[in-house]
């Protein structure tokens, strides 16, 4: 397998398409890895010897332990974050962590809004876990966030949580009929000891990333992974959620607050506009959270034994996944959208025993025919999808490592995908496991 760096690695559903494991597979050929965007609402779980490392805001690079950055566009929950790194620590596993003083902060004000946002909307909800992520980006891009450097400054924290809390107060009760009892002692105390806990990560990640990037190493492969010279740098950039949760591009409304496609990098990092690569994972099918469309959702017993199968239950919000067939015009629009230099195929094992695969090779909507998702979110509700079927495989594929061990049918579904979006498949996932990987 070889792969070109600097590189980004890109949900091209919607999220939950196994980035962490890719992410981890390819941290042993990094030397920093920087998380760019998203919250604690957004989950990764790593398994190795079977022991499942569940991650929501360190990057997965964590069990290689490489430089790990959190640059600005994302936001922490202080109290989840101390949590992660003294997992790691109590497993003897050091964390290199740099954060970056621009970071906003999410607080309990934030979850409090969430919520009671949530119950306002009723039916039309979004599906939010009340994390309080989008209301925390709302605050930074209206310029009266809590960032890092406030976090760690108990003067300016101080005086932000005397000018916010009661305003946010009287949103929560006036507007919303919900009480609370956010009180401005209490958050005071517990997010100055964040703070103290935390300074010693503080670090302008733009100016370390924009360094390494000057000094990365255009090729590598695999097999040359112990010759990487002290001063090469290999930069792996980690995306959170998917290609269609993004706040513009995605299935809007019902999406995250943050950029999820590739260009997202560049603005949430703070790095000068450059040629990176991408990788696009996708799941072998489709699988989405919380509400709005899904042209290839299954609502029989196929969809029940792919959910059953997949543990397609989120690593954040424990919820079922709704579980369809995969999707062509999804992935040609992600692709257009962040330009995949390289695909990874994701839980391809989970399709095994079931007779039939189908996926969706295109829409009709109105009847017309149409390869990629609509712009229009109320043309998305009206597509079809119009499928082709393949012949199933019975093997069991956890334990292949080489392409062509695989089940003739399983090939045959790959080629295809393949073939029709023009983008090379480079790993293909057959198992939770670390190492369950066909490399290509």
């Amino acid at each position: 397998m070889k792969i070109k760096f600097p590189l980004i690695i890109v949900g091209s559903q919607w999220g939950d398409e196994g980035k962490g494991k890719v992410v981890d597979l390819l941290a042993k050929q990094a030397t920093h890895v920087v998380r760019y965007n998203g919250g604690n609402n957004a989950g990764h779980t790593v398994v190795v010897n079977s022991e499942k490392f569940p991650l929501s805001l360190l990057p997965s690079g964590v069990l290689h332990q490489k430089k790990l950055l959190l640059a600005q566009g994302v936001v922490i929950d202080p109290a989840v974050l101390i949590r992660e790194i003294e997992f790691f620590k109590k497993r003897g596993v050091r964390v290199d962590l740099v954060i970056d003083p621009r970071v906003n902060i999410v607080m309990p004000y934030h979850k409090a809004l969430d919520a009671a946002t949530e119950a306002w909307k009723g039916k039309k909800a979004t599906g939010s876990l009340h994390l309080g992520i989008g209301y925390c980006y709302e605050d930074k891009n209206n310029r009266s966030g809590v960032r890092f450097e406030d976090l760690i400054d108990p003067k300016a924290l101080k005086e932000k949580l005397e000018t916010f809390i009661p305003l946010k107060k009287r949103q929560i009760e006036g507007v919303f009929g919900q009480k609370t009892n956010l009180d401005i002692k209490e958050i005071y105390r517990d997010y100055v000891d964040y703070g103290r806990k935390l300074k010693r990560y503080l670090g302008d990640v733009s100016a370390i990333v924009q360094k390494a990037l000057k000094n990365h190493q255009p090729h590598f492969a695999a097999s040359n992974a112990a010759t990487l010279g002290a001063k090469r740098t290999n930069v792996l950039f980690e995306g959170a959620h998917g290609t269609f949760l993004d706040g513009i591009f995605g299935t809007y409304p019902y999406t995250t607050a943050v950029y999820t496609i590739a260009g997202g990098v560049f603005p949430y990092v703070g790095i000068a506009p450059q040629k990176i690569y991408s990788m696009g994972i996708v799941k072998a099918y489709t699988t989405r959270v919380g509400n709005g469309p899904f042209p290839t959702e299954l609502f029989d017993n196929t969809g029940e034994k792919i959910r059953a199968a997949g543990g397609e239950f989120g690593t954040v919000s424990k919820r079922p996944r709704r579980c369809g067939w995969l999707d062509l015009s999804m992935l040609r629009t992600a692709i257009r959208l962040s330009g995949f230099d390289y695909l990874s195929i994701t839980k391809l094992d989970v399709l095994s025993g079931l007779p039939k695969l189908k996926v969706a090779v295109y829409y009709n909507v109105d009847g017309k025919k149409i390869r990629e998702i609509p712009a229009i979110m109320n043309s998305f509700a009206r597509c079809r999808p119009v499928y082709k079927e393949f012949k199933g495989w019975t093997e069991d594929i956890s334990r292949v490592r080489k392409f062509s061990d695989l089940p003739k049918e399983a090939k045959a579904y790959l080629k295809f995908i393949e073939k029709e979006l023009k983008v090379p498949i480079k790993i293909i996932s057959v198992g939770a496991e670390r190492e369950a990987n066909v490399l290509l």
